[in-house]
């Protein structure tokens, strides 16, 4: 079932807006915008406003929240 995250990531532009991912089931509200997703490692790069960057497996998302406009 993960593996669909990991396709949908493969599909979202770069700077497309966060509220929230879940990772091993644990909330991660911090990341505010996806930077880039690598198919070939499957590491997926989030950022917030205070420039930090998170780094997550795609495999170990369980949920994404995307921020409306």
């Amino acid at each position: 079932m993960q593996k669909s995250i990991c396709e949908l990531l493969e599909n979202i532009p770069p700077g497309t807006q966060i509220e929230e991912i879940m990772v091993n089931g644990e909330d991660v509200s911090k990341v505010e915008e996806l930077m880039e997703f690598d198919p070939l490692t499957g590491l997926v790069y989030f950022t917030n406003s205070s420039n930090n960057t998170f780094v997550a497996n795609c495999q170990k998302i369980d949920m994404i929240e995307f921020k409306s406009e």
